[in-house]
């Protein structure tokens, strides 16, 4: 199996009389600073961990507060940063790198694999000892509050961060002012406390981790402008018992539906419905539930007709943001570049690993994170996304061709005879909604002569697996 992209790469020199590393010529970081974190997300607890890690290791004392609105401590959106929960291999090993064990406190759910349907035609791809891991970034939904004793993966990653070092303060920012002259002068960031107090910080580095649910993009004046963005869909459902909606995550795409795929993911007890499409409204993800005969099905669990626990409009990033760095300023996670379609969590994880090993060890100025982040990373995912679209745009043809649908369902079936490391079109599926493989490499693997006659012929009725 391919690795992910690798966007770690910086160039640094060592300097032995000072007794870390920097390079010459860029705005440094300097005993004493203080970084201010805009978000207590996964991005943001991240960025904090990596820099405690980067520091200790080259002698660096530096003060790292986090600035969040939300406590993620209450049920609902207000305690929640919207997402659909699902944590790849991929982003699991990662956060098993930073020494993070993640216990049944925060894990929902283990799932076993995913069932694809096209068209109203199944197929079971069974990946039981892959760590495919669900979560609720909040408490969980807000009409069913719990006391399983579970805590939210946002709540405990901040936790993590406040272990390595960093102090968080509860606030609304209101105000962030980058000094004219910012090599000589440092950045002021104004925000309102738990008490409503004005209060003010002053930051030799500020990093935007807010991701594109918030209004905090508005706030910087040096050309920043926050990724293009799609409203999906999501809500909550109890779940139906001993089915295969609690043990994989299905996915459902069909011909002409506003939704590019939604997915039905299981968290124990609940059922995050989330779905997938260009600007899309609660009422339409209830009507694609009733198109796809769910609605039933699923609302005969609380006995009665279908009863959302909860709903949100998660914005999904689908491009790059424009310009997100400035000297002493730099945009990670969504705010910056994510994985199109999938993984923002991952994103988070890698793009403040590679901001903060830039700003510590490169430096803090717009050139150093242009010739550094922005080449080594964003790039990196901007280019990869290329063909991620190129990979979806794929799959809407599948669901809007029935010959297709069938071809690919057909195969599917077909290979769970096979061993893994030869169940070609599976393998692609798999790797297309976990997120555990680069763009590029899935639609290498999909364009193979070979699979494409086999798909053909699946497809139009020849070989094994007619419907």
């Amino acid at each position: 199996m391919e690795s992910t992209p690798n966007v770690y790469r910086v160039t640094v020199d060592f300097c032995p009389a000072f007794g870390y590393t920097f390079s010459m010529g860029h705005l440094q970081l300097k005993d004493g600073d203080t970084i201010a974190i805009l978000g207590g997300g996964p991005a943001g607890s991240f960025f904090a961990m990596h820099m405690a890690g980067l520091c200790k290791k080259h002698g660096i004392s530096l003060q790292v507060v986090i600035l969040e609105r939300k406590t993620f401590l209450t049920h609902g959106p207000v305690g929640c940063n919207m997402c659909a929960g699902v944590l790849g291999g991929n982003i699991v090993n990662m956060i098993s790198g930073l020494d993070i064990i993640m216990d049944s406190k925060v894990i929902r759910q283990n799932v076993e694999g995913f069932r694809l349907n096209i068209n109203g035609m199944d197929a079971h791809i069974h990946r039981p000892s892959s760590r495919v891991y669900t979560v609720f970034r909040g408490m969980g939904p807000r009409r069913e509050p719990s006391s399983e004793g579970y805590t939210g993966f946002d709540s405990f990653m901040l936790s993590q961060a406040q272990k390595t070092g960093a102090s968080v303060l509860h606030g609304t920012v209101t105000e962030i002012v980058i000094p004219d002259d910012p090599v000589h002068g440092a950045c002021v960031v104004r925000y309102t406390d738990e008490k409503n107090q004005p209060q003010e910080l002053t930051a030799a580095l500020v990093v935007g981790a807010f991701g594109v649910n918030s209004t905090l993009s508005r706030k910087f004046g040096f050309g920043y402008a926050e990724p293009h963005y799609w409203h999906t869909c999501q809500t909550e459902l109890m779940a139906p018992p001993e089915s295969d909606f609690t043990r994989s995550i299905n996915i459902f795409s069909r011909r002409h539906s506003r939704f590019l795929f939604t997915a039905f993911i299981p968290k124990g007890r609940y059922l995050t419905v989330s779905g997938i499409g260009r600007h899309v409204k609660f009422a339409e993800l209830m009507d694609e539930l009733k198109v796809l005969g769910l609605d039933r099905t699923l609302g005969a669990v609380q006995g009665q007709d279908l009863r959302q626990l909860c709903h949100c409009h998660p914005r999904l990033p689908v491009t790059a943001a424009h310009l997100p760095y400035h000297t002493r300023v730099v945009m990670i996670g969504d705010a910056s570049v994510s994985r199109y379609m999938k993984n923002g969590i991952e994103s988070a994880f890698i793009t403040s690993r590679c901001a903060a090993e830039t700003a510590l060890l490169k430096g803090i100025d717009e050139a150093a994170f242009r010739e550094d982040y922005d080449r080594n990373c964003i790039t990196t995912f901007a280019r990869d996304n290329r063909y991620g679209k190129a990979i979806f745009f794929l799959h809407k043809i599948t669901a809007s061709d029935r010959h297709l649908g069938k071809g690919v369902i057909s195969l599917i079936r077909e290979e769970r005879e096979l061993p893994v490391e030869k169940q070609w079109i599976s393998n692609i599926t798999w790797h297309m909604f976990v997120g555990d493989k680069p763009y590029r490499a899935i639609l290498r693997s999909l364009l193979t002569v070979t699979g494409g006659l086999r798909l053909l012929m699946r497809s139009f009725g020849r070989g094994k697996g007619k419907l």
